[in-house]
């Protein structure tokens, strides 16, 4: 009985994830990568501040923050934990962790980057 019960909830778990919407599935990594970190943290005030400051000092996108330490964020953030953690809490709902850099990966080429403000 035990091994019948599994294979129905076997089935169960395929049949959920067939009917979960393909919008909410997660986005490519180098698109995420690619992303810059000031509309990254756009929609939470608290962190726009600290997208700049970051910006300012050479870590543009994702993918340059997320090669960076948690002692070189909180430096960065003048040791604001909560800022980090904030930026922590973003990055890891798009799968990614801090102190992981991605070896190859670039930074897109400015004019790229102008395209995508215009």
């Amino acid at each position: 009985m035990g091994s019948r019960m599994a294979f129905l909830a076997d089935d169960k778990d395929d049949d959920i994830a067939l009917t979960v919407p393909r919008s909410l599935a997660p986005p490519r990594r180098e698109s995420v990568l690619d992303r810059d970190v000031v509309s990254l943290c756009s929609r939470q005030r608290q962190l726009l501040e600290f997208a700049f400051r970051l910006a300012d000092n050479g870590h543009t996108h994702v993918g340059d923050v997320i090669a960076l330490s948690r002692y070189t964020l909180l430096d960065l953030a003048d040791g604001c934990d909560d800022l980090v953690e904030g930026l922590e809490l973003i990055l890891g709902h798009l799968g990614l962790a801090l102190d992981s850099p991605v070896p190859g990966w670039q930074a897109p080429a400015p004019d790229m980057i102008d395209a995508q403000l215009d």
